[in-house]
């Protein structure tokens, strides 16, 4: 496995001289000259499974949910989302805990969707409630959902869940394709948990005309869930299915899709599989992403814990101005990349929401 290192970053000279961003003329330039374009909101702080790496059993009494009153309302999020469309941002995913345990998810992505700007609207679930939401989500207006999918040895997703059905998952991913959504599966690649499967699970993406993706595991939670050794990086990742289906080669993408680097099969490139490497081959240095907590912080890094308050700042009866200057303030602190190995985060993968 490729040791893990501090992100140092590789700046252009027109990166090295950029100017400060945190100006309201263009508060979504950081002073990188990243532009964020892409928003990720986490609608609900609970979910109804347990992983190991996100949420598991064992980590219950440092985890508290907050009282529903204390959540975004939807229409405070349609707002912020109005805000953001207004300052360039033109993709969003619903995220959690898990989204779709949110009562009325349906209607907040009918909201979210018509707001004028926002060009696609996605969204990251575990899929167990997919083969009833899958059509009305599409209908809502949903493009696409990452379905997240470790295993499919039920016994093993028991265990890594917590609480899983993978049968319920499956059908739920069949739903979703059959909705017409744009599919990815999503899995944390550990060793000695399933890393005999990648092939198997890229095989069962692409029968169904999904994009397998393989995550490196990550030190949330101050490093309290996460185990060096059964980190996987990203290129053993891709040797293991270049052993199982041949040569690869790398695919150009837009990042605006997501950190994911992507990778095809040579003999059949149709086939593709995307590799998330915040560990091993860090994509810090084109970041276009905000994290919306369901409680209304704006964090700029995964990696760190500083956050923006936005709720509060509605809630005491600041306009859409004031609303842009915190926006502009947590952009202009953004920093160059996280330092995941030398100051994991306190903050919890599930109320993040990736």
């Amino acid at each position: 496995m490729a040791t893990a290192r501090r992100f140092l970053p590789v700046l252009s000279a027109a990166q090295r001289s950029a100017s400060p961003s945190g100006r309201v003329d263009d508060p979504l330039l950081d002073n990188f000259a990243r532009r964020v374009r892409y928003l990720r909101i986490s609608v609900v702080d609970r979910c109804n499974y347990r992983c190991a790496y996100c949420m598991p059993e064992a980590l219950g009494e440092r985890i508290s949910f907050v009282p529903r009153a204390q959540l975004l309302t939807f229409e405070e999020i349609a707002r912020l989302v109005r805000v953001f469309a207004g300052l360039g941002v033109r993709k969003l995913r619903l995220t959690g805990g898990e989204p779709t345990v949110r009562n009325g998810i349906v209607d907040l992505v009918r909201m979210v969707a018509e707001v004028p700007g926002i060009e696609q609207v996605v969204m990251t679930s575990n899929g167990h409630l997919l083969g009833e939401l899958a059509r009305p989500l599409a209908d809502a207006g949903l493009a696409g959902i990452n379905i997240s999918l470790d295993t499919l040895d039920a016994d093993r997703f028991r265990a890594i869940t917590g609480r899983g059905d993978v049968t319920r998952v499956r059908a739920g991913i069949d739903a979703a394709v059959a909705a017409g959504l744009r599919v990815k599966i999503n899995a944390v690649a550990l060793a000695g948990v399933n890393d005999d499967e990648l092939a198997e699970l890229c095989a069962f993406a692409w029968e169904r005309g999904a994009t397998p993706r393989f995550i490196e595991h990550m030190p949330m939670s101050d490093g309290a869930l996460y185990d060096r050794t059964r980190g996987i990086g990203a290129a053993a990742i891709r040797a293991q299915i270049e052993g199982a289906f041949g040569a690869l080669d790398p695919v150009a993408s837009d990042r605006d899709g997501g950190p994911a680097r992507l990778w095809a099969l040579r003999a059949d490139p149709a086939r593709r599989f995307g590799v998330i490497s915040a560990m091993t081959e860090h994509f810090c240095d084109a970041c276009n992403r905000l994290r919306l907590t369901a409680t209304g912080d704006l964090h700029a890094c995964l990696g760190h814990d500083d956050a923006t308050g936005l709720r509060d700042i509605m809630r005491a009866g600041g306009d859409d101005a004031a609303v842009t200057r915190a926006i502009a303030s947590a952009v202009a602190g953004k920093r160059a990349g996280h330092e995941f190995d030398a100051a994991p985060p306190a903050k919890h993968m599930i109320g993040i929401g990736g």
